[in-house]
């Protein structure tokens, strides 16, 4: 056999694994996904987007999110949110209100479609505003793509499953995040506790930010009350001496919290 031969015939077996590695990613997304969330990750991978698609490294009540492969090799975040959960039901109140989305349709599928793209417009903003977090790529319906927080395949791990050697001055980049989401991003998080910040790189990123609101959303000062009273919380746990909830509320927003805002819960 001569060598143009053997060159040949190593491209045709190289092909052969590709279109089975390709049969074998489908077999995974249908096995895994309905049938739309299929095609929405097909489609994602005829525009270039997603290459490859692999694990599930991050479970939760609204959504699953995978380790995928884009075509220039980088390592990617899929994030699908579930279209058959009732969890979406109480989510409402951090949509309504929000300019952006005026007019949003209340029934299920519409209202995760709004959901997912509330986050990817969160990520971008706070992203341009400098503040740590999965860098977005793309959204399409109830499938969100992103920077992957990690390496070689290995996730970041949540801060509350780090033995941080030095608490108090995670407690205090924490805090300056605070300051910086309130005053650059003019946005609250919302729901910001250990469950939502990753450790990378001896930093805190922060994500899972589908139900930050902007800063003239009504219920704004009660959601950044309940985030410093969340982080307050777990870094006294970690002997951290923390910024009493009232004086850190009035240090971000320049005034101090009402006795109805202290008492709100949801």
């Amino acid at each position: 056999m001569s060598d143009k031969e053997i060159d040949r015939l190593d491209i045709r077996i190289d092909q052969d694994r590709i279109r089975d590695k390709d049969r074998d990613t489908l077999k995974v997304i249908e096995s895994v996904f309905d049938f739309q969330t299929s095609m929405l990750i097909v489609k994602l991978m005829n525009k270039g987007i997603i290459k490859d698609i692999g694990f599930c490294f991050s479970t939760g009540k609204e959504a699953n999110v995978y380790h995928g492969i884009g075509y220039k090799g980088k390592e990617l975040a899929i994030k699908i949110y579930r279209t058959t959960t009732a969890e979406f039901k109480r989510n409402w109140m951090y949509v309504e209100g929000d300019p952006r989305f005026k007019g949003y349709k209340k029934g299920t599928y519409a209202f995760i479609y709004t959901w997912a793209r509330k986050e990817f417009k969160n990520l971008k903003r706070m992203n341009e505003a400098k503040i740590r977090v999965p860098v977005p790529i793309i959204v399409e319906k109830n499938v969100l793509v992103m920077e992957f927080i990690g390496k070689k395949e290995k996730a970041a791990p949540l801060i509350r499953e780090v033995n941080l050697k030095k608490p108090h001055k995670i407690y205090g980049k924490i805090v300056n995040i605070l300051f910086r989401l309130y005053d650059e991003a003019k946005i609250v998080h919302a729901d910001l506790s250990e469950y939502n910040i990753l450790y990378f790189q001896k930093k805190p990123i922060i994500i899972d930010v589908s139900q930050a609101v902007l800063l003239d959303h009504p219920y704004a000062p009660v959601f950044l009350y309940r985030d410093i009273l969340n982080i307050n919380r777990y870094f006294s746990s970690l002997s951290v001496n923390v910024i009493p909830d009232g004086e850190l509320y009035e240090q971000i927003t320049g005034t101090f919290p009402s006795p109805k805002i202290i008492s709100m819960e949801f």
